[in-house]
C-alpha cells in the first residue's frame, strides 16, 4: 500500500465486532489469527462466549478485518442502510471513500446509475442515526430515508421540471437577443442560468469543496464563462452570448433527462412486495410489509402472494417464475409451500404466513440483487484513474485552445472564447462512470428475471476467467432422488430411517422413506459430510459413511452407508442416483470450452465413480466438508481460477473458498447464503456463463464508445477542422449529453 493510500485511511483505537459461527477454542484461535493477519491490527481479543472480537487497530480498514474473518469461514454481524443521492457517475468512488472514512463503516457502495447508496456498518460501533449525521457532515448529502423507506422522488421528474423551465425562458432569450432587445434577453436568461442550471453549479461547488472536478465543473464553467462575459459585453456594448449559455443548459438537460429516464428504466425491474396489499382471513386489507408470522391471508386468482407461507386451504396454479425462471404454473394444494412474489394464476388459497416482511424470500432476493447492482468490478479501477484526470485535462485544453486562437492565430476574443467554451461543453466524463455499473446492473436484472440471483456482482467478471469447474455430485450433477437397497437387521433399518428423518440431506431423505415406523428420536447430531447420530427408541444409533461408522463401531459392512446400533454395525444401504440431463449438457459444453472439470463428492459408493465414468470427468470421492474446501483452496493456490457448484450444507465452506461460489436454489439455505450466485438448476450455468461473457463485453464496448466519442468530439469542438467543420458550444453540449444516452442505450441492447 502506498503512502498516499495509507494517508486516506482512518485511524481507530478499538472496534468491537460480533463474530458468528465460532464453536470452540480452535475457532477463537482461527478468528484471532485472521484478524491479526490484517496489516494495521495491533491486537485482537476474541471471546467465545459472547462472540465479540475486540480489535485494536491503527491505520487499518474495518472492511479488511471483516473480509479476513469471512475468509476464515466465519461471519460478522453487520447492518445496512440505504439512501438516495444525486451525484455524477465519476464522483461515485469519491463518495464511497468519504463514507468509508466514517467510524464503524465497513463498506459503502454507490450506484451512479440510480443514485442508490448502500452502507454496511458495524452496529456495535455506530447507530444508523449517528451514521446518517456523519454522512451528511462528510459528503454534504442528506440521508433522507433509510432501509425500506427509500425515497420515491424521481430524478426524471426533477430533470423534466428543469428542462421545461429552461426552454420556456430560452426561446424568448433567443428572440429578444436576435431582436436587439439585449437587456430583456439578459433578464429572461437568468432563470435558465440560475434555476435550470443550478444543479450543475452546486455540483461544481461540491466538487471544488472536495478538491476535485467533474462533469458539473465543465458545464458550470462553460455556461458561466458565456453568461458572465455576456453581462460584461452588455455593459460595454459588445457582442453578447446569452443564447449560447441558455441553449447550452437546455440542450444538456435534454440529454440528461433522457439518460435519467433510461437509468430508472434499467433499475426498476425487480419485483418487490413493498407495495403489495394483503387480505387477511378476517377481511382486513393491509400492506404486505405489515404481515406477521402466523397471519392467515386470502389470495385470489390473479393476485400476487404477499408473503411466504403454507397453503392451509384451497388450491390453485401458481406462477413461480420469480423463483425459478419457469413460466409454467405449479399446482398448489393444502400443505404446499408458496413463495411471496409469485402469482396465483387460477384458484383460491388461504395461506398461513411463515415468513413476512424483510424475511421473505423475494425481499432477500431484492436485497441481494440491489447489492450486486452496486458491485465494483476490478476494471473500474482503471476507469476511475482516467476519470480523475479527465476533467482537469479538458480544462487545461480549453485554456490552451483560447490562447492558440487568440494569441497565435489572431482571432477576436469573442471567437476564441466560443472555441474554448465549446471544448469545455463537448467533453463528458460521465460515460466512463456509467460503462461498468450499467452493464452489471442490466445483466443482474435480466438474470434475476430468469431466476438466477447474483449476490456478488464482481463474480460476473471473475466467472469469465474461470478455468476449473468443481461440481458437487448429489443433488447437483445427479437428480438427488436416490434409490436405496437395504440389507441387515430390520430393526436397525427402521431406527436408521427414523433418525434420518431429522436430516435434509438427499441420502437421508432416501433412507428415511424406506420405513414408516415411528420412533422417539433424541440428541440428534449431524456431522456434515460424514453422518448422523441420535438416540432412537433408547438405542445409540449412528448412520453414515462406511469409514465414519467403522471409526465409531465394531463390526464390518460393505454398503455405501452403514448403520451402527449400540456400538455394532447392524445394517447397510446401497445407493444409486441418476445423472441430470441438463448436467450432461453443461459438462459437454465445458469440455468443448477446454475447461478442467472435477466432481468432488462426499459419496464413497461405487455410484460416484460410475457417474464420473459416464460423464468422462475426474471424480474425487469420500470428501468431508473441510476436504472439499481444502481441494478448492489447493486449486486456487496453484493459480487456477475456480468455480464451485453445490447445494448442500457440506458445500458451504467450498462455496466460500472458490473464486466463484454457485449455489443451487433448491439446496440448503446455508449453501445459498455462502454462494456468490444462486441458480435454479445446474443447467442454468450455461445462461450464467453467457451473461458473464456479455457483461464483460458490454463494459469494454461502453468504455470504447466513451473514449472514442470524446476523442473525436473534443478536437472538433476545439476548431481543428474550422472552417470546414465547426461545432458551436450549444451543439457541442447537446452532443456531449448524448454520449451518456448512447452508453445507456447500448447497455440495454443484448448483442
Amino acid at each position: 500500500m502506498s503512502k498516499k493510500e495509507g494517508e486516506k485511511l482512518r485511524i481507530k483505537k478499538e472496534e468491537e465486532l460480533k463474530v458468528v459461527g465460532m464453536h470452540c477454542a480452535t475457532c477463537v484461535s482461527t478468528v484471532s489469527k485472521s484478524i491479526k493477519s490484517v496489516k494495521g491490527v495491533k491486537d485482537a481479543n476474541v471471546n467465545l462466549a459472547s462472540g465479540i472480537a475486540r480489535v485494536e487497530i491503527e491505520n487499518a480498514r474495518l472492511k479488511d478485518i471483516v473480509e479476513a474473518i469471512k475468509k476464515a469461514g466465519y461471519d460478522v454481524v453487520t447492518q445496512k442502510i440505504s439512501f438516495k443521492v444525486n451525484i455524477n457517475p465519476e464522483d461515485a468512488r469519491k463518495i464511497e471513500e468519504k463514507i468509508e472514512e466514517i467510524k464503524g463503516v465497513i463498506k459503502a457502495s454507490v450506484n451512479p446509475t440510480n443514485g442508490n447508496v448502500i452502507v454496511e456498518f458495524n452496529p456495535y460501533s455506530i447507530t444508523s442515526d449517528e451514521l446518517a449525521e456523519e454522512i451528511y457532515k462528510k459528503t454534504g448529502h442528506k440521508v433522507t430515508k433509510v432501509k425500506s423507506e427509500v425515497t420515491n422522488k424521481s430524478e426524471v421528474k426533477e430533470m423534466l421540471e428543469r428542462l421545461i423551465i429552461a426552454w420556456i425562458f430560452t426561446i424568448p432569450t433567443l428572440y429578444f437577443q436576435y431582436s436587439g432587445l439585449l437587456f430583456i434577453a439578459f433578464l429572461s436568461s437568468i432563470p435558465v442560468q440560475f434555476y435550470a442550471g443550478l444543479r450543475y453549479h452546486l455540483g461544481a461547488y461540491m466538487a471544488l469543496k472536495n478538491k476535485t472536478a467533474n462533469m458539473d465543473t465543465l458545464v458550470s464553467l462553460s455556461t458561466n464563462i458565456a453568461w458572465f462575459y455576456s453581462v460584461y459585453a452588455l455593459i460595454v456594448h459588445q457582442q453578447v452570448f446569452f443564447d449560447v449559455a441558455t441553449l447550452l443548459i437546455s440542450f444538456i438537460l435534454i440529454g440528461k433527462t433522457l439518460e435519467a429516464y433510461l437509468k430508472e428504466r434499467i433499475s426498476v425491474q425487480i419485483t418487490s412486495l413493498k407495495e403489495v396489499k394483503a387480505t387477511l382471513a378476517d377481511g382486513r386489507v393491509v400492506k404486505a410489509s405489515e404481515l406477521k408470522v402466523g397471519d392467515e391471508i386470502i389470495v385470489k386468482s390473479g393476485e400476487v402472494i404477499p408473503a411466504d407461507g403454507i397453503v392451509d386451504e384451497g388450491s390453485g396454479e401458481v406462477n413461480e417464475s420469480i423463483v425459478n425462471g419457469e413460466s409454467l404454473p405449479v399446482k398448489k394444494k393444502k400443505g404446499d409451500a408458496v413463495i411471496g412474489g409469485s402469482t396465483l394464476i387460477s384458484g383460491y388459497l388461504k395461506v398461513y404466513v411463515t415468513r413476512a416482511g424483510e424475511r421473505t424470500y423475494i425481499s432477500q432476493v431484492v436485497e441481494a440483487v440491489n447489492q450486486a447492482q452496486t458491485a465494483r468490478l476490478p476494471i473500474q479501477n482503471l476507469v476511475d484513474k482516467v476519470a480523475s484526470i479527465f476533467t482537469p485535462l479538458i480544462i487545461g485544453i480549453s485554456a490552451m485552445v483560447f490562447a492558440v486562437w487568440k494569441f497565435i492565430l489572431g482571432f477576436s476574443t469573442e471567437e476564441s472564447l466560443l472555441f474554448s467554451v465549446a471544448t469545455l461543453a463537448s467533453a463528458c466524463p460521465c460515460p466512463f462512470g456509467l460503462a461498468t455499473p450499467l452493464a452489471v446492473l442490466t445483466s443482474v436484472n435480466r438474470l434475476a428475471k430468469k431466476g438466477i440471483i447474483v449476490r456478488n456482482g464482481e463474480s460476473l467478471e471473475t466467472l469469465k476467467k474461470v478455468d476449473t469447474f468443481v461440481f458437487d455430485k448429489t443433488g447437483t450433477i445427479t437428480e438427488g432422488k436416490i434409490s436405496v437397497r437395504a440389507e441387515g437387521d430390520k430393526d436397525a433399518i427402521s431406527y436408521a430411517s427414523a433418525l434420518e428423518k431429522m436430516s435434509n440431506h438427499p441420502v437421508a431423505k432416501a433412507i428415511s422413506s424406506i420405513s414408516n415406523v415411528t420412533f422417539e428420536v433424541k440428541d440428534f447430531t449431524e456431522f456434515p459430510g460424514s453422518g448422523v447420530y441420535g438416540k432412537v427408541n433408547g438405542h445409540d444409533v449412528i448412520v453414515g459413511k462406511r469409514e465414519f461408522v467403522l471409526q465409531n463401531c465394531e463390526g464390518e459392512g460393505k454398503g455405501d452407508v452403514l448403520v451402527c446400533v449400540d456400538g455394532k454395525v447392524s445394517a447397510s444401504f446401497y445407493l444409486e442416483d441418476k445423472i441430470r440431463e441438463d448436467a450432461v449438457k453443461v459438462i459437454d459444453y465445458l469440455k468443448r470450452m477446454g475447461k478442467r472439470i472435477i466432481i468432488a463428492t462426499g459419496d464413497t459408493s461405487d455410484n460416484a465413480e460410475k457417474v464420473g465414468k459416464e460423464l468422462g470427468v475426474e471424480v474425487i470421492k469420500g470428501l468431508s466438508a473441510d476436504e472439499k474446501a481444502e481441494l478448492i483452496r489447493g486449486e486456487v493456490n496453484k493459480g487456477r481460477i475456480v468455480a464451485f457448484i453445490g447445494d448442500g450444507v457440506n458445500d458451504a465452506i467450498a462455496l466460500k473458498e472458490a473464486n466463484v461460489g454457485i449455489a443451487i436454489s433448491s439446496g440448503t439455505d446455508i449453501a445459498k447464503y455462502a454462494g456468490d450466485i444462486i441458480i435454479p438448476k445446474v443447467g442454468d450455468l450455461l445462461t450464467l456463463l453467457e451473461y458473464s461473457n456479455l457483461t464483460v463485453r458490454k463494459i469494454k464496448e461502453n468504455l470504447a464508445w466513451a473514449f472514442g466519442y470524446n476523442s473525436v468530439l473534443v478536437p472538433i469542438a476545439a476548431g481543428i477542422l474550422y472552417p470546414t467543420l465547426y461545432l458551436p458550444p450549444e451543439y457541442a453540449a447537446l452532443a456531449m449529453s448524448m454520449d451518456s444516452v448512447a452508453v445507456s442505450l447500448w447497455s440495454l441492447v443484448k448483442i
